[in-house]
């Protein structure tokens, strides 16, 4: 796993992610934690002093957790190439990047999410959620998180980071059969982590689906004390409030913005995969 960060409390809730899918098998994974920052930011005579100022929370969270870890620093002219560049080029199984809170702040969907107290002119409200205006002008996500995905050729997770502190209690959508995939991810939290994990069957392809509902029994066998699948359309705040984590594709994210948003102000973390 590469885990790519700019500030230390995302670098570590990015690490203790990582953790959950790999703990019981550290002679099999390997961890790499990078950091970049452009080159005219950082003069090169403070440059040792400054990874270092980055890693120290990191190397102190990795140790918490018994994490073996590898650490990346670059100084560069283009953040977002040089991580796809990075991803592409090593070997790695999936790619774990944050998506800031400060994208969020004063944006509609910084207030969809719960990040910010800002008013929003209602009328404004109305026009983004009838389609006259993109939530993110018609993307999910900001400039930057865009280019990371357009250019980067390994799984890819973001993480809208609301302090995920442990990845007990996971929460996953599945809106269509393409969402298979999240499964494997959900297979590898209960295997390390043991994680209880609820799938959200919203359109009933779990019956109809032969491939997901393979995927799912498999999974219901093996670790029935771990998994459960529920089919309520509503879900009530109560029982978000008690989630660490919801795991979603980026096609289901998109789904879930347009038609589902009011979840979206009590959701826990969010962790958004591509594969």
């Amino acid at each position: 796993i590469l885990l790519s960060f700019g500030n230390n409390e995302k670098g570590k809730s990015l690490l203790r992610l990582a953790n959950s899918l790999v703990k019981k098998q550290k002679d099999k994974s390997t961890v790499t934690a990078m950091h970049l920052t452009l080159s005219d930011e950082v003069h090169s005579y403070n440059l040792e002093q400054y990874e270092k100022d980055k890693f120290l929370p990191l190397i102190a969270e990795s140790k918490n957790l018994n994490q073996e870890i590898t650490t990346l620093f670059q100084a560069t002219v283009d953040i977002e190439s040089n991580i796809a560049e990075v991803a592409n080029n090593g070997e790695y199984d999936l790619l774990l990047i944050g998506l800031g809170k400060s994208i969020f702040e004063g944006s509609l969907l910084g207030k969809v999410l719960g990040f910010t107290t800002r008013i929003i002119n209602p009328d404004r409200l109305i026009d983004k959620f009838t389609g006259k205006e993109g939530l993110f002008e018609n993307s999910p996500f900001d400039e930057r998180t865009r280019q990371i995905i357009a250019k980067t050729k390994t799984p890819l997770g973001i993480l809208i980071d609301k302090d995920l502190n442990q990845v007990n209690q996971v929460i996953i959508p599945i809106f269509s059969p393409e969402d298979t995939f999240i499964l494997d991810y959900a297979q590898k939290l209960i295997y390390n982590n043991d994680s209880k994990i609820i799938l959200l069957d919203v359109n009933g392809n779990s019956s109809t689906n032969f491939v997901l509902k393979s995927a799912i029994n498999s999974l219901e066998q093996k670790y029935p004390q771990n998994i459960s699948v529920i089919d309520d359309k509503i879900v009530k705040k109560e029982f978000i409030a008690k989630l660490d984590l919801l795991i979603i594709s980026v096609e289901s994210w998109k789904l879930l913005l347009d038609k589902y948003s009011i979840w979206l102000r009590r959701v826990p973390s969010v962790l958004i995969l591509k594969h």
